[in-house]
């Protein structure tokens, strides 16, 4: 790949109008350069984190308000070269094809990198921060756990030598409210599973989400009606971005607290068999057992037997029918006709209980949870808008402008500002390769006006996409999905590598029609299929691709955004790029 970065000298001439020549180029990276000094290395699969996921939005959002902020005249234009030359940095370290969650990841390192190394040090990363909070949570649920395990085995087992602790409301208290929650959590995550389309909005989730979606209808309509309209338009778009967060990281902060969960779970049945341990060794228990029911030592016996089954290869996994038989209370008979080993038969039968009821699930849900979550930030796409206008700015090569100002003649009276402003050159068109596929659709009224070659050439340098197939739509949501999902088909490329551009004209306001069409292929084309509503001007008569005004862009932009989709964006493609 050849790369050059202009240098262009910006002079007025005679006649008022601003021309641009180039006036130095320099190649700044040589491709026939020994491999040594390259120093290819293959790329290779990354361990995300949910710390890295939490950086990498902080660092596109910095980069986001650094692209809004609209700089005075003479004030110096922000820097934005940094990405293009982590690009240059990781072209040379790594052999392609890139690999867009490496490339993404070798960016995230150098940003750490170079805000560590700000001036107003020590800096902390949201990721940092988060990681921190995660840590200390879980301290604090993990000795609070401990503390309350212990409290409530020994309240549980407190002997006051009158009569024997009985097991069953042991095993009642301290394993089968134990057994019944995680019976339900297995249940709902097989329930989960099962209807894996909804994500997590079915099981023990559903009732929580069928409320807070009425909650949240009921405010938004509650506000609807008391807002004024632009209000509500960035009402809607703030709880759009919510929902866009949501739509991509929701399964994966999930795990977390899953996680945290476990970890609670753990040391409160640490807690219950390190207490009755210590009870055991520092006073003498009696266990016996007694029931309003009258069972025969048989049953109890039979019963005791199924639930010591996870336990049975042990030494002693339960009392036997005799010691069985000699623990029965009798109430009107005491416990002077009970015998001492019989009534400390059963404390080995209880430490199993909970270890293998309580303690043993408790750890393998963890260590799931753990792994879950590593799969779920493994997992996420970077097939973005975010991510998109990302790999954009690294791989658009640099134009730079230099002017030398110039006076005009003394007999040109025409003031400057009476001729029309050029449109400042057009971006360097990024390479073939770099460039992603995408599929144009256009609406049917405006077809014939738009040319084959000028519309992909500037796709191609304002958006970065290289169009595959051009399609006619007619807005009608049922028939314009079935054309884009069979376009979408035919061109074979993976799922999260295709772009449906829709060319839209921002002067009609996005109507309700509007917004439902595109809600409806949301909900239709695949999940990480990219939509891009492509905004241009009222044609002039001279041009077709003519800027749209500032206030229309930016209600289009609100629109989108209250879609709450990741994957659904707005670009310029009109005026001078």
């Amino acid at each position: 790949m050849k790369m050059e970065m202009r240098v262009y000298d910006f002079r007025t001439s005679q006649n008022g109008y601003d021309t641009f020549k180039i006036k130095d180029s320099k190649k700044i990276f040589n491709p026939d350069a020994p491999d040594d000094q390259r120093k290819m290395k293959k790329s290779s699969q990354l361990k995300w984190r949910i710390k890295d996921l939490i950086d990498v939005d902080y660092f596109l959002h910095q980069t986001l308000n650094t692209e809004d902020a609209t700089p005075s005249r003479n004030q110096a234009q922000p820097d934005r070269s940094t990405d293009r030359d982590i690009y240059l940095a990781y072209e040379k370290q790594h052999t392609p094809p890139f690999e867009r969650e490496n490339l993404i990841r070798f960016w995230l390192d150098e940003k750490r990198g170079a805000a560590k190394k700000m001036p107003d040090a020590p800096f902390y990363l949201p990721g940092d921060i988060y990681t921190e909070t995660v840590r200390l949570g879980r301290t604090i649920l993990g000795v609070l756990a401990l503390v309350i395990g212990a409290a409530m085995s020994w309240s549980v087992l407190s002997y006051s030598g009158t009569a024997p602790i009985n097991i069953f409301t042991c095993v009642w208290i301290l394993v089968v409210p134990q057994l019944l929650l995680i019976a339900f959590l297995g249940s709902s995550m097989a329930i989960s599973r099962f209807h894996s389309r909804v994500r997590f909005r079915s099981g023990p989730y559903a009732f929580i989400m069928y409320l807070v979606a009425g909650l949240y209808e009921r405010a938004l309509s509650f506000g609807n009606r008391r807002l004024r309209k632009t209000h509500r338009i960035k009402t809607s778009a703030a709880v759009g971005t919510l929902r866009r967060v949501h739509h991509r990281y929701g399964p994966i902060f999930f795990w977390p607290v899953f996680v945290l969960a476990q970890v609670f779970g753990v040391f409160y049945n640490l807690g219950l068999v390190g207490s009755i341990l210590l009870k055991l060794a520092i006073t003498d228990l009696a266990f016996g057992w007694q029931s309003t029911l009258h069972p025969s030592p048989e049953t109890v016996h039979r019963l005791v037997e199924i639930i010591s089954l996870p336990w049975s290869w042990a030494a002693s996994p339960h009392p036997t029918l005799e010691q069985i038989a000699g623990s029965q209370m009798i109430l009107k008979d005491g416990i002077f006709h009970l015998s001492t080993p019989n009534l400390v038969s059963w404390w080995p039968f209880l430490c199993f209980a909970v270890c293998f009821y309580g303690l043993l699930p408790r750890l393998i849900l963890l260590a799931a949870g753990i792994v879950r979550q590593n799969i779920a930030a493994k997992g996420v796409s970077f097939s973005t808008a975010d991510g998109d206008r990302l790999l954009r700015r690294m791989r658009t090569p640099r134009v730079r402008t230099a002017g030398e100002k110039q006076t005009p003649p003394p007999d040109q009276t025409r003031r400057r500002d009476s001729q029309p402003a050029p449109d400042r050159p057009s971006p360097p068109r990024p390479a073939t390769a770099d460039l992603i596929p995408a599929i144009m659709a256009i609406p049917e009224d405006i077809d014939p006006v738009w040319d084959e070659n000028d519309l992909a050439d500037r796709m191609a340098r304002a958006t970065g996409l290289a169009i595959i197939r051009r399609i006619v739509i007619s807005m009608d949501p049922a028939d314009d999905a079935k054309k884009l999902a069979a376009a979408l088909s035919a061109g074979n490329t993976a799922s999260g590598e295709h772009r449906i551009v829709i060319l839209t004209e921002a002067w009609q306001p996005p109507i309700r029609e509007t917004m439902d069409w595109l809600k409806h292929l949301i909900t239709t084309l695949p999940e990480q299929t990219g939509l891009i509503a492509a905004l241009v001007g009222k044609p002039d008569g001279r041009a077709v691709f003519t800027a749209p005004a500032d206030t229309d862009r930016r209600v289009w932009e609100q629109a989108v955004a209250a879609l709450g989709s990741p994957f659904v964006r707005v670009e310029n493609l009109g005026g001078g790029q």
